[in-house]
């Protein structure tokens, strides 16, 4: 006892962290985080002559074009290793 006063107990880190991280009355909230923007599904034409299978290194993702003109969407993070294939265009 100091100055006429009861002993605290004295307050440990993790009990003032706690404390802090509730909102003070008046406080303004935190601005929300937007969405992440959707990319359009990436769409390759196959124009050979024969079928094609490719399976990609990226996602492991099999992809089979049965017939010249087929088209078949693509897995957005395979997108740049598709367009290196030969005789895959990017359909429009």
């Amino acid at each position: 006892m100091c100055c006429g006063r009861p002993s605290q107990p004295i307050a440990t880190s993790a009990q003032r962290v706690t404390q802090s991280t509730y909102a003070q009355p008046g406080a303004k909230a935190a601005p929300q985080k937007r969405a992440p923007l959707a990319l359009p599904t990436p769409v390759f034409e196959y124009v050979g002559a024969t079928a094609l299978t490719i399976v990609s290194p990226v996602t492991r993702k099999t992809y089979r074009f049965e017939q010249t003109g087929a088209r078949v969407e693509v897995d957005v993070r395979d997108r740049s290793w598709v367009a290196f294939v030969p005789n895959l265009v990017p359909a429009e």
